[in-house]
């Protein structure tokens, strides 16, 4: 990518390229220990089952449902990749979904790296491709059975297109932005907000070039959502328009934060609502013996202002907790009591590298600033604005990295690429400029 690097570029080429083929091949090694039949690795308790549950079923013409009752709990686009997995390679659809998630990994750091170099310079693209495929959390993800790595790549395509979009406005870039958040969105729910940052980023346009630009970045995604929303409407009956998961994610975010179900936290989300997630996403006959989820969430919703009333002068401890868990990975240091003592160590060893990463991300993002202010500008109403959606659900490292990991990542690589260039005096041409400054 840096071909303009002349000064001692050899030698620090040569590290990127070691440094990016050793994470590779550690991405591999993670791949094939994980094994080629079991659900899940490294963790304490998953939703796994729940996603390839629903797969079977939709395999199986039962529906996107659990023992015969409609769910929009999660959003259809993982189950129905896992179903094509399922259909495509039999027995060894774990095996294989595991691989084609570490091409993913692999692709996702690609598009940081390409965001980089728009943000910064030609060098920062390699350094982000490297940080990127150096997240604990990328590596995790992709050996999970879990929509974290495949969400993380649409918003790493969406962010790539953002900020070309604001170094070279084109048509490509705006209905690049809308197709990734629709389709991230049918993956993760929270990515619904994602159109929203688009439009922010493209408000100052002049007239008619920002309705133009609005039709990319509003309409496509509304279009790829729809089929979703309608059929919701017919199987709940106009009862559920998103998602059923908005009342149990509330009533978490009060009691079980962090979203994990941790000792005594069943009991806890009993005693509020009188179910768990498990006693829903299951074929198993008792779940007839609960409402439809379009009830179970307004139920949830109506316990949500007496858990925060209850919680008076704690309210502020626990904002403060999730702000610790989303951007400081908390959660992955002190609430895995249930894991074992090799998974706390692996999972301390990760928090201290983002830690790393995240500290150099403010740093890039205040060089950023300095030198491409409505870039700064976007990037951190976009982590503002995600951060403030999230503090009344739960908030968490599986919350947080799908979406604001390949930020990290890409604003992590100016600092490094600054450094260098400063270090071994490379000309200004290095410096990557793509129709306006940087």
């Amino acid at each position: 990518m840096a071909e303009q690097i002349k000064i001692d570029s050899n030698s620090h080429n040569i590290w990127i390229v070691a440094v990016a083929a050793a994470a590779i091949v550690f991405h591999a090694i993670f791949t094939v220990l994980a094994g080629p039949s079991q659900l899940t690795f490294l963790s304490g308790g998953s939703d796994a089952p729940a996603y390839s549950l629903l797969a079977s079923n939709l395999l199986h013409h039962r529906g996107f449902a659990y023992a015969g009752q409609p769910t929009a709990l999660r959003p259809p686009g993982y189950p129905l990749f896992l179903a094509a997995m399922k259909l495509i390679f039999g027995r060894w659809w774990i095996l294989a979904t595991r691989w084609l998630q570490f091409l993913i990994c692999i692709a996702t750091a690609w598009l940081c790296g390409r965001a980089a170099k728009v943000l910064f310079d030609d060098l920062a693209a390699d350094v982000a491709f490297v940080i990127a495929l150096l997240m604990p959390t990328q590596i995790f993800a992709s050996v999970q059975i879990l929509s974290e790595c495949v969400a993380t790549f649409w918003v790493a395509l969406f962010l790539f297109c953002l900020v070309r979009e604001m170094r070279l406005p084109a048509a490509k870039n705006e209905i690049g932005m809308g197709v990734s958040a629709g389709v991230a969105t049918m993956i993760r729910f929270n990515s619904a907000a994602l159109p929203l940052i688009g439009a922010l980023a493209i408000f100052r346009r002049p007239g008619k070039r920002r309705w133009i630009a609005y039709t990319g970045v509003l309409v496509i995604p509304l279009i790829l959502v729809t089929p979703w929303l309608i059929r919701n409407m017919m199987v709940f009956h106009h009862q559920v328009f998103f998602s059923t998961q908005s009342g149990v994610n509330a009533v978490q975010g009060v009691l079980t934060p962090e979203g994990r179900t941790q000792f005594g936290d069943t009991q806890r989300l009993r005693h509020a609502v009188g179910w768990v997630l498990s006693d829903v996403e299951t074929n198993d006959p008792s779940r007839l013996a609960l409402p439809s989820e379009a009830v179970l969430n307004k139920e949830c919703w109506k316990v949500v202002p007496g858990l925060w009333e209850g919680r008076t002068w704690g309210t502020l401890p626990l904002l403060g907790k999730k702000l610790s868990d989303f951007w400081l990975s908390t959660d992955q240091v002190f609430d895995t009591s249930g894991l074992s003592r090799n998974s706390r160590l692996i999972r301390l060893a990760g928090v201290e590298m983002y830690w790393i990463a995240l500290v150099l991300a403010i740093f890039g993002w205040i060089l950023l600033r300095r030198r491409w202010p409505a870039a700064g500008n976007i990037l951190l109403a976009y982590a503002v604005i995600y951060t403030t959606l999230h503090l009344p659900l739960v908030m968490s490292t599986r919350i947080r990295f799908p979406l604001m990991d390949p930020l990290v990542a890409s604003l992590a690589a100016g600092v490094i690429s600054t450094v260098f260039r400063e270090r071994l005096s490379l000309p200004a041409s290095c410096r990557h400029s793509e129709g306006g400054k940087t």
